[in-house]
Order: structure tokens, then C-alpha cells, then sequence
């Protein structure tokens, strides 16, 4: 296993961690659309389960679905005993690095609450990453969700010491009156042939795939 995934994995459950610790009130989000697409073509579905839950993944359980190409690897440690994540899935080379990867952690808040938490969460991020940047911040939309997100980028290195380049995306989605809402953190490397800035995470590659999927509830 490469130091880069083993990286990727603990800041982002540093992370999801401080999202929970600090945003616990009702949320005045009413957006609570389930329009779901048709999974696409060579992709599996994921749908998120209660089952073998424990500790804060059990206590924060959201319902959502979301579909990545076959060619992806679910990460089968994610949703288990201590992991922050419900789902954690990613493209990797022959050889281990990652090239893509999204992973899906609890949120529960106020909407009003994101700007200040997002910017704790970058400024939590700028003590794991050499070179940390944030780059954007702002609203945004995952399918019929709005959100709140910041990009950024950073640099690492590989076990062999080569350069890695890094375009990273987290978005918080918060809830409504009837669920809690999500975090979904996106990274991309300069592995990736489509993914050349942070503009183009979510939105080149085959991440746009999985963002166009995500919906909250069951299918």
C-alpha cells in the first residue's frame, strides 16, 4: 500500500471527525429531492447500509446510493469498526497509486454553519498536505443537493519519492428535517490523463460519474 492512500485515508477522517464534533443542530435544508438517475453503463451501484454499523457511522447513518465504474476498488475497510467513512472508493494505477478517489463521510448541521466549518476543515487539511492551497470556496449543487465546498491543492510524494500532484474537492451537504446529511471529499493526482487543475475534479475523469450518481435515500 502506498503512503499516499494511507495519507488520503487519515485526514479524511480528521476531518469528518470535526464536521460531526461541530455541527449538531436541526437543519433548515428542505431540499430533499430523490430524483434518482439510471446507473450508468459498466458501473456498480452502492447503496449505504445501517447493517454492522457502530460508534459515529451509527449514530450519523444517512440512506444514499451511489454508482462508480467496475474498474473502481470500494475500499472494504470504509463503514467498518473505527472508519470515518460510510464508502471510500478509488482508480488506481497498476502499480497502487491513486488517480481518482471519493469518500463519503457523516454530516449533521445547520446550513448556515458551512462556510465556518469548511474553512476549519481547510485549515485542518493545510497541517496534513506539504504545499497545501485552498484555492475556491463557495455554493455549490450535487445533483438536486445544494451544498457549500472549497477546492485546493497540494503536493506529496509516492514510495519511490516521485512527485504527486494534488487537486482535491470537499463538499458538505447538509440535511433536512427527515435526515442527516453527508460529506463527500474528492481527490484526483497527476497520475490522472484528464485531471490537470482542481477545476477539473468532479468534472473531467470518470469522478463526474460518481457525482452525478450520488442521491440521498434508498433506491
Amino acid at each position: 500500500m502506498n503512503h499516499f492512500r494511507n495519507h488520503l485515508f487519515s485526514i479524511a477522517g480528521v476531518g469528518i471527525f470535526l464536521l460531526l464534533a461541530m455541527a449538531t443542530a436541526p437543519s433548515n435544508n428542505n431540499n430533499n429531492s430523490n430524483n434518482r438517475p439510471s446507473p450508468p453503463a459498466n458501473t456498480t451501484m452502492f447503496t449505504n447500509s445501517s447493517t454492522g454499523l457502530t460508534g459515529d457511522l451509527a449514530e450519523n447513518y444517512v440512506d444514499f446510493t451511489i454508482s462508480y465504474p467496475n474498474t473502481w476498488k470500494l475500499d472494504p475497510a470504509a463503514g467498518r469498526g473505527s472508519s470515518p467513512n460510510f464508502m471510500k472508493v478509488q482508480n488506481l494505477t497498476s502499480d497502487g497509486i491513486t488517480i481518482e478517489q471519493l469518500a463519503i463521510g457523516y454530516f449533521s448541521g445547520q446550513r448556515i454553519l458551512m462556510p465556518n466549518l469548511a474553512r476549519k476543515l481547510s485549515d485542518q487539511f493545510e497541517g496534513q498536505f506539504p504545499d497545501y492551497q485552498k484555492i475556491t470556496e463557495g455554493t455549490t449543487q450535487v445533483g438536486p443537493y445544494d451544498g457549500y465546498e472549497f477546492r485546493f491543492t497540494a503536493t506529496t510524494k509516492t514510495t519511490a519519492g516521485a512527485p504527486l500532484d494534488i487537486y482535491g474537492r470537499a463538499i458538505l451537504l447538509p440535511g433536512d428535517a427527515n435526515r442527516k446529511g453527508a460529506t463527500l471529499l474528492m481527490m484526483a493526482t497527476s497520475e490522472s490523463k484528464d485531471v490537470k487543475s482542481i477545476s477539473d475534479v468532479g468534472e473531467k475523469g470518470e469522478l463526474p460519474i460518481l457525482l452525478n450518481s450520488f442521491r440521498f435515500g434508498k433506491d
